[in-house]
């Protein structure tokens, strides 16, 4: 629990759900933080039977801009997923439970050789519990990004390790094949952030979050969503 709130509640941005205190009562330890009322997105995924072009987008440059912070700070999430993320009923996305996250600027508590994370979200080096930095989460942001428009993830199967093999292994099925009211750039970019190889994908959130905006001009503006402050 301490290891989680000294990280999350550096973290001060309208797209990160604030961490407050760590406390105990009776025994047991607690911690407080921001209530937001909402959905996960996950929950969002499977009640949509397609989320909109519009949506996908807005979601995604908010991730974005949340990761950028964090980053920033050398923090990287390390279980970015859609039920860590919650909309609030103004389309505000905020992201959740920093709870593994690891600071790249100070050797962590996690042991060599153990692989932490929820495996349909890891990026390839996480699977092989190597060190990972902020590119293994624009991995996970690229699965998030493909569940969002296509309303399945990349790569499933019967056991955590049968979907790690498929992470270092398979190549994505092109997401216009499940979806084809999806945009060519989209397509794209989705691609790019899953790269195998961390040097190929996009270095960072700020520069994901650009593509997104260049996308976001080429929509007809009546798609366009823009969250209630």
């Amino acid at each position: 629990f301490s290891n989680e709130l000294k990280l999350a509640r550096k973290i001060r941005h309208k797209n990160v759900c604030g961490m407050f205190d760590i406390g105990e009562a009776d025994g047991s330890h607690f911690i407080t933080m921001e209530y937001v009322s909402g959905e996960d997105l996950k929950t969002m995924i499977r009640m949509s039977t397609g989320l909109t072009m519009g949506t996908v987008l807005s979601v995604g440059k908010q991730v974005c801009q949340g990761l950028a912070e964090a980053h920033s700070l050398g923090i990287v999430h390390r279980d970015l997923k859609p039920q860590n993320i919650i909309i609030d009923k103004g389309g505000n996305a905020k992201i959740m439970d920093f709870g593994i996250a690891r600071s790249i600027r100070e050797k962590g508590i996690t042991g060599a050789g153990i692989m932490i994370g929820t495996p349909e979200y890891m990026s390839p080096e996480q699977t092989e519990a190597k060190d990972v930095d902020q590119r293994s989460d624009i991995y996970s942001l690229g699965i998030i990004l493909y569940e969002m428009a296509t309303g399945r993830v990349p790569f499933e199967g019967e056991t955590a390790l049968s979907v790690a093999i498929k992470h270092k292994t398979e190549i994505p099925k092109d997401p216009k094949l499940l979806n084809p009211h999806i945009s060519d750039d989209l397509k794209r970019l989705i691609l790019k952030c899953l790269e195998k190889d961390k040097a190929a994908r996009y270095q960072s959130a700020a520069e994901v979050e650009a593509e997104l905006e260049k996308i976001e001009k080429g929509i007809p503006t009546t798609e366009r969503v823009v969250p209630e402050r």
